[in-house]
């Protein structure tokens, strides 16, 4: 008996939780605003010529309801899907520079971010936008 009530308890838990997260009718109530990105554009080529780097940079979006606790960046080389840098950064920080040396001449690379709810800890969703790295 008391194996079957803990059990219907963290059964409960777990609705409950998925109820308030997702709301009762299904849909989430803790939408967390997707990042806008402003640079580099998506399908652009870039010269690594006289470029110690790349800066990768964001806009302002609207703070989750919970606040905002930390952007994360993901830059993937194609094809593959390898994972040639991923960092969390500060949640007052709209952009960042990657070393010259992450990336291959010739090669195509996507991009995203992602904001994160300080009190859900959900992540937006996100787009993937991608540049070529002129040889």
């Amino acid at each position: 008996m008391r194996r079957r009530n803990s059990t219907l308890f963290l059964l409960g838990a777990v609705l409950l939780f998925s109820a308030m997260a997702y709301g009762f009718g299904g849909t989430s109530a803790y939408v967390v605003p997707r990042v806008e990105y402003v640079r580099p554009t998506d399908e652009s080529v870039i010269s690594l010529e006289d470029k110690d780097g790349i800066a990768f940079e964001w806009r302002r979006v609207p703070i989750p309801s919970g606040g905002r606790e930390c952007y994360r960046i993901t830059i993937i080389k194609e094809p593959g899907y390898d994972t040639v840098f991923d960092k969390t950064i500060d949640e007052r920080t709209f952009s960042v520079k990657v070393p010259a040396g992450v990336f291959e001449p010739g090669m195509t690379y996507r991009w995203r971010v992602k904001q994160r709810d300080a009190r859900t800890m959900f992540w937006s969703n996100y787009d993937l936008w991608y540049f070529k790295v002129k040889r």
